[in-house]
């Protein structure tokens, strides 16, 4: 009876160790998306900042130009503005590879403890299943003496 007793408590024991390691693999599930969801706003926002001051550096450039007295279009101002929109293109592109790298980062980190917490949950059932040996070691010698 006393197997029976142990090999129930082992079987709680086992059905409560995967419990909580589901848990937390959800709990870092969800850690991971909301900093990856942070990453990504912020990024949205930068873009917008940089938006806004192409748009009054273009702006500028041609207020400058008419000032002058040059066209606000053709020859040297249009020359001007595409260079201007091909460096915030440039750098859309580096923030973008950035952004990309800081996700892949995250994804990663928390890969990587999600991998440590399984290892911990399968020292966890190394050790429920050696007391269970142990629990029916125990019996076994019981029974015979």
């Amino acid at each position: 009876m006393g197997a029976l007793s142990s090999l129930a408590t082992l079987g709680l024991e086992l059905a409560l160790a995967q419990k909580a390691r589901e848990e937390e693999k959800d709990r870092l599930d969800e850690q991971r998306r909301q900093e990856i969801r942070r990453i990504r706003l912020a990024d949205a926002e930068e873009q917008r900042r940089q938006q806004a001051a192409l748009a009054r550096r273009l702006a500028q450039e041609r207020a400058r130009a008419g000032a002058m007295g040059i066209s606000g279009s053709g020859g040297s101002i249009d020359a001007v503005l595409r260079g201007l929109e091909e460096e915030s293109r440039a750098l859309q592109e580096a923030r973008g590879r950035e952004t990309g790298a800081r996700i892949a980062a995250t994804r990663d980190r928390y890969e990587a403890r999600t991998r440590r917490s399984l290892l911990d949950g399968a020292g966890q059932w190394a050790e429920l299943g050696s007391r269970a040996l142990r629990g029916f070691g125990t019996s076994r010698r019981s029974l015979l003496d």
